[in-house]
């Protein structure tokens, strides 16, 4: 008897390789600005945009009295980013680099090695659900680009609810959406901060995609770890 009917995967660097997805999208970004491309640049770019959420997931981050709704909050989370990267920036033209931004994090696709492979396998046996922080309209485009969208029965993004990984609110409404008991479901992500502190402070069941072979800190407890997407088919 298995012990999960669901399997929750996050997207980006587990499934998509979401280095080359980011440095497309910065490319064309710039190209709007009229500033040359550098390495040292998007590498910059990639850094500080890592650190914005990893501020926002912290609970660090205030959010302006002017922002009311779950969709403005999502836009300015989006565009806040730009405009403390580049500086001399309004809001509007902050929110407009950011649709850029997005409509082309969806074009340069690439597959996590045997993401198409693992997924074929274990949808035979389970419920497969995309669970994101990125936008809704790249999630999909990401998913047909590198053909594994059959696979996946739901894809849940912050813009459904206003707040991301790894928020309580967002599991508890992933977790409506998947109409499954949390002990029969099981989180597979790169990330500790949002995948597995998510699943931990949710009582899911944690898969901690490590492909780096980095050294687990102490205060995260996956469930498991692989360091392949092909182990996961051993592991279940």
């Amino acid at each position: 008897m298995r012990k999960y009917e669901t399997l929750i995967f996050d997207l980006d660097d587990t499934l998509i390789d979401n280095h080359e997805s980011i440095k497309y999208a910065f490319k064309m970004m710039l190209a709007e600005l009229k500033i040359p491309y550098t390495e040292e640049l998007f590498l910059a770019w990639k850094n500080a945009d890592n650190t914005y959420w990893h501020v926002f997931e912290s609970g660090n981050m205030a959010i302006p009295k002017f922002i009311k709704t779950k969709d403005e909050k999502i836009t300015y989370l989006r565009a806040n980013r730009f405009i403390e990267f580049f500086g001399n920036l309004s809001y509007e033209e902050a929110i407009y680099l950011n649709d850029i931004y997005c409509a082309n994090m969806g074009v340069n696709i690439v597959e996590v090695p045997h993401a198409k492979e693992v997924l074929k396998a274990l949808k035979k046996y389970y419920e497969i659900v995309i669970a994101t922080n990125g936008p809704k309209e790249a999630a999909f485009s990401k998913l047909e680009k590198v053909r594994i969208n059959d696979y996946i029965t739901k894809v849940v993004t912050p813009e459904e609810i206003g707040v991301g990984k790894p928020s309580q609110e967002f599991f508890d409404y992933l977790t409506m959406q998947v109409d499954q008991a949390r002990n029969k479901m099981l989180i597979i992500g790169d990330s500790l901060t949002t995948d597995i502190k998510g699943g931990m402070d949710s009582n899911i069941d944690t898969c901690w995609f490590n492909p780096a072979y980095t050294n687990l800190p102490k205060e995260y407890k996956p469930t498991m770890t692989i360091n392949k997407l092909l182990e996961l088919k051993k592991k279940l």
